[in-house]
């Protein structure tokens, strides 16, 4: 008897083997299993954004580059790294002393590094079976810039406010440091065997930025490194060449 029960079960076996149906499906699902990877590799941008903006305006100059890394094509963990320049000494010949007279020689320059790290999330279906593929993403980014530097002379009081002798602020030169959140959205694209083609729209607000105490006066900064000019840098963007390495 047992010897029939080993050889039905054989036969139910090889039958069921020999079914397109089920033996398609289960090809199928091991493909799918040994396709989906947990990491894909790493992309290396940088951002063309900067020096064509320092192109236009010759006051600023900068350089930002990126590293992307790639998990199951959803999760994408991003470091930043930046460095930039602002002279917007241009900004501060007005009148300010009521005189009717602008003031001249203003000199407020900032220049330091920033970093930023965070994260992308990948909204588009995705296609386990290629290593490089089109991705569209949501993602959000913590900044610093921990100790960039600033210059400012030249710029003078109210002198309604002021001794005449003394309406001039001296010369005043030092580092500080400002923190500052990111929300984005952007898609890449690949272009040409690991090269890709990115845009990022970006939206900035500060967490911290740090006042200097100086013996007469504090100082509170306009522009800082990475983030541009406070009142109006809240919107930024990233045209990025990047090259993808698996």
């Amino acid at each position: 008897m047992l010897t029939y029960i080993c050889r039905f079960i054989s036969l139910v076996a090889l039958l069921l083997l020999a079914n397109p149906a089920f033996a398609g499906k289960k090809s199928k699902k091991s493909a799918g299993e040994e396709q989906k990877q947990f990491f894909y590799g790493v992309y290396l941008d940088y951002d063309l954004a900067d020096p064509l903006m320092g192109a236009i305006d010759n006051r600023r100059f900068g350089m930002n580059s990126s590293v992307v890394l790639d998990f199951q094509h959803l999760f994408y963990p991003a470091f930043e790294l930046g460095y930039a320049t602002y002279d917007a000494s241009s900004d501060y010949i007005y009148d300010n002393t009521g005189t009717g007279t602008p003031t001249e020689n203003v000199k407020y320059e900032v220049n330091g590094t920033y970093y930023k790290v965070g994260l992308n999330i990948n909204l588009l279906a995705k296609d386990y079976t290629k290593k490089l593929a089109p991705y569209g993403y949501v993602g959000f980014r913590y900044a610093i810039a921990p100790r960039f530097e600033y210059e400012i002379s030249g710029y003078k009081t109210d002198a309604s406010l002021w001794k005449a002798d003394s309406d001039y602020i001296p010369e005043q030169k030092g580092n500080t440091k400002a923190q500052w959140g990111e929300f984005l959205a952007g898609v890449n694209t690949p272009i040409f065997k690991g090269f890709c083609m990115g845009v990022e729209l970006r939206y900035k607000g500060f967490l911290t930025i740090k006042t200097v105490e100086e013996d007469n006066c504090s100082i509170n900064q306009s522009y800082v490194p990475g983030y541009g000019d406070y009142e109006d840098g809240t919107w930024g963007f990233r045209y990025t060449i990047s090259y993808f390495f698996h």
